[in-house]
């Protein structure tokens, strides 16, 4: 059994580096079904999902030990639900807003201050906006994860399945209801994996078969433009289950599955 729990290392932190504390315990309300975490640099907050408990957390980005979350969102009016499939949550922080993918082929959306059993304050789902979220499992799931662009209010969201084929839709921000997509991106994304999106440049950064790919992102029609590649191995048989970018020191940081490593790649590319 999987300890759940949220390690925090140093940045320059190498092979066998301790972490500097950690969440955990019975107080966080954990679970071990966590699939993506997001930080708000702006609020200094942590927000991440526990699958089985059908919710959302959010925690000090200083917390440590055995501390509860700040906020829980959880309940039957917040239409979380399910025991798998609702993994991946994404914070606009510049908006102050929670964004979650769901098994019911829907994005919720939710201020980042709620508490408790709230409704979403906007719901995307039908046939015309194209979604493939993925599907229900006991205890899992296969949701792809979704990025913000604050800057030209985006929302960037994969297709998966094989209804994808490796193609990002791409959304206002604020889309609610069944709304088509306004822009989309045919490649990145093919295999599941993340990603991110530096907004500044409107580019959207992947990982795969070995490379570091940057892809523009259209603000409408489809855009088969293909990627810049940057070499980023990640060792046999090992590949990424999450990807991070900080701009200030220009890295790329990936977090490996087979290899249960995290990788660090110098790449200006992405942010010049």
């Amino acid at each position: 059994m999987n300890h759940p729990q949220i390690a925090i290392f140093a940045r320059s932190a190498k092979e066998n580096t301790p972490y500097l504390r950690s969440i955990e315990g019975q107080k966080s309300l954990l679970g071990r079904t966590m699939h993506d975490i997001a930080f708000d640099g702006i609020h200094d907050e942590i927000a991440v999902t526990s699958p089985l408990a059908q919710a959302i957390l959010s925690f000090r980005g200083a917390a440590n030990g055995e501390e509860a979350p700040l906020r829980v969102i959880q309940g039957n009016k917040t239409q979380i639900k399910g025991v798998g499939a609702t993994g991946k949550v994404s914070i606009d922080a510049v908006h102050d807003e929670i964004f979650l993918a769901t098994p019911d082929q829907t994005i919720l959306t939710f201020n980042r201050l709620d508490n408790g059993n709230v409704a979403p304050k906007r719901v995307l789902g039908g046939n015309d906006t194209e979604l493939s979220l993925g599907e229900q499992s006991m205890g899992g799931g296969n949701v792809p994860c979704l990025r913000i662009d604050p800057i030209h209010n985006l929302l960037l969201v994969p297709v998966s399945g094989r209804r994808g084929g490796g193609k990002i839709l791409v959304f206002d921000r604020t889309a609610s209801g069944n709304t088509r997509p306004k822009a989309s991106i045919r490649g990145p994304v093919g295999m599941g994996n993340q990603f991110e999106v530096y907004a500044p440049k409107l580019r959207l950064v992947t990982h795969t078969r070995g490379n570091i790919e940057i892809w523009n992102v259209p603000l409408n029609g489809e855009s088969t433009e293909r990627p810049v590649k940057i070499p980023a191995p990640l060792g046999r048989q090992s590949g990424d289950i999450g990807i991070v970018l900080d701009p200030l020191h220009k890295e790329v940081i990936i977090a490996t599955a087979a290899g249960n490593t995290v990788m660090t790649f110098s790449v200006p590319e992405v942010f010049d």
